[in-house]
């Protein structure tokens, strides 16, 4: 259980949480554009012109 400890410490676990986070928030807004794209798609718009 030795990399439980060193995962846990407090260095590596901030540097787990701000990689975590980043991925998190690119997620989100990679998800926000397709559901505005498929908003647009359904009011008759097209997102590719």
């Amino acid at each position: 259980m030795e990399w439980l400890n060193t995962l846990l410490q407090p260095e590596t676990f901030a540097l787990l949480i701000a990689i975590v986070g980043a991925f998190s928030v690119a997620a989100l807004k990679a998800h926000h554009r397709h559901q505005e794209r498929i908003e647009k798609i359904k009011n008759g718009f097209n997102p590719e012109l």
